[in-house]
């Protein structure tokens, strides 16, 4: 495994699958890279989402 699908299975706690199962890991990171990839997407940043802790209040 190369070290950002490595650094990746560590930070979502998957050490001992990745170990155990790299290909399993190598496919689901793939599949939520496809995913992420066609999340539609603005430069805009004020039509990005705000988050309810962030949003001035009124």
């Amino acid at each position: 495994m190369d070290d950002a699908t490595i650094a990746l299975a560590k930070a979502a706690g998957l050490e001992a699958t990745a170990a155990r199962f790299p290909d399993d890991v190598r496919e689901a990171l793939a599949t939520l890279a496809k995913h992420k990839a066609a999340l539609p997407r603005t430069s805009d940043p004020r039509l990005e989402p705000t988050s309810s802790h962030t949003a001035p209040r009124a």
